[in-house]
């Protein structure tokens, strides 16, 4: 079967390397940033269907898809109810996950009604694009709508009451496509100026009750959709339990720790999915994993070349600011051995940020 990837960024690179083994599978990735209709095209017809490593595809790439629809998995549905944050929540509720309150924004009079309606301090959105703390504003003074309009409006907008949380979580899942399911286990989150840092298995603390909610969010929500491939739900973690954030509709980031840290990855069963292969074992290998993102300079990463329990990834990038560079993987037979790398490795990660700091 030969498997067309939209996006030859670092997902879509992870995506063919996970199946390198299996050779009735052949894996093709179409450069976005270089796209032509024509090359679109033929790309198209070299396969026998085709996927994505991101959810931010031009409109014009997404009315070309609709052409071959029945072979676009995860679905076109899917992904165009993903790329808006306003028909994401309303899918998210309609498949019994409880979400912030939000209010649609077209123009300032509506940033003032969402003031009214949510009270303050709200979020604004866009409701397309936007990712690592992009296109977004916290607006927590009423005399501030103005501003926010300005900054990142004049567009479609979603403002969602701000949620106050303990901590940011996510699963995620893979589904085939006679609707089996495999879930990893979740990880915590830790952010920094809008950019995901690093991820944690296990989850302190976490309670099992939580944990089989996480689950069932995502199940609920992947067959809602009659979802094919990996998808992934970020949650906050409330004193009132769950809140759903966003969700991905393909392997993600905070999941990256699944390469070395489960038994099958998440880029592995998005490909066993779509070419009808049994799912893999999604359980941990390890008693405790932490992938940590390497932002805008490697330097401080090749550090881990010379632990034997940390795997350093590179994506071959030009090195910039609050770009991501790479990840490392940091797979542990404890927590305390776990933390003991990570600090090895701390000047990967902005100073204060690290929670052993």
């Amino acid at each position: 079967m030969k498997i067309g990837i939209l996006g030859n960024g670092q997902l879509g690179q992870m995506l063919a390397a996970s199946v390198t083994d299996l050779t009735d599978l052949d894996v093709s990735l179409y450069d976005l940033r270089a796209h032509e209709e024509s090359k679109l095209n033929a790309f198209i017809d070299g396969v026998d269907l085709v996927s994505y490593e991101t959810e931010n595809i031009p409109a014009h790439i997404v009315h070309q898809l609709e052409a071959i629809e029945d072979k676009v998995f995860p679905s076109l549905k899917a992904l165009k109810t993903f790329q808006n944050r306003l028909l994401e929540k309303n899918a998210l509720r309609a498949a019994g996950i409880a979400t912030a309150d939000f209010h649609a924004v077209n123009s300032l009079e509506d940033v003032h009604q969402a003031i009214d309606v949510l009270g303050l301090p709200i979020v604004m959105k866009t409701t397309t694009e936007g990712y690592d703390g992009k296109g977004q504003f916290v607006l927590r003074k009423p005399e501030d709508a103005e501003t926010a309009w300005e900054t990142i409006g004049h567009r479609e907008l979603i403002a969602e009451a701000f949620v106050a949380f303990q901590r940011e979580t996510s699963v995620i899942a893979s589904r085939d496509r006679d609707g089996n399911i495999k879930i990893w286990p979740m990880t915590e989150n830790i952010h920094h100026e809008g950019i995901l840092r690093y991820s944690l298995y296990p989850i302190s603390e976490l309670s099992s009750e939580k944990s089989d909610i996480a689950k069932r969010y995502i199940r609920d929500l992947a067959n809602s959709l009659d979802y094919v491939g990996t998808i992934t739900l970020e949650l906050f973690e409330t004193e009132q339990g769950l809140i759903a954030n966003e969700v991905a509709p393909r392997v993600h980031n905070s999941g990256h720790w699944s390469i070395e840290g489960s038994e099958a990855s998440q880029f592995r069963n998005h490909m066993l999915a779509l070419g009808s292969k049994p799912l893999g074992n999604t359980q941990a290998k390890h008693a405790a994993v932490a992938m940590v993102n390497v932002i805008s300079d490697e330097t401080a990463s090749l550090k881990a070349d010379s632990l034997s329990n940390a795997y350093r990834h590179s994506y071959g990038k030009e090195a910039r600011p609050a770009r991501k560079l790479g990840h490392i993987t940091v797979v542990a037979n404890s927590i305390e051995e776990r933390n003991k790398t990570v600090d090895a490795l701390v000047y990967v990660i902005p100073e204060g940020v690290w929670k052993n700091q």
